[in-house]
């Protein structure tokens, strides 16, 4: 197990598994790398939005019907 400390600032972003395993066309996943380069990419943005920002990355990388739950959740630590 592991600890960490969240300062105010920090983001906190979960997600489930239907996120990284989507694919696309050509059989890749989303991965969490392709996630946490989203995640960087949309940093300035509110929770909400980043929320969205993610999920219409997975849906243009894999645009077909999922048949598993895409779930993010981002938390803003405040003072």
């Amino acid at each position: 197990m592991a600890e960490c400390r969240i300062v105010a600032g920090d983001r906190l972003a979960l997600y489930t598994d239907g996120i990284t395993e989507s694919f696309n066309g050509a059989e890749e996943e989303f991965g969490e790398e392709r996630l946490n380069d989203a995640l960087r990419q949309h940093d300035g943005l509110s929770p909400q939005a980043l929320l969205g920002s993610i999920v219409e990355e997975v849906r243009r990388f894999s645009p077909h019907e999922q048949h598993d739950d895409i779930t993010p959740i981002v938390a803003k630590a405040k003072n």
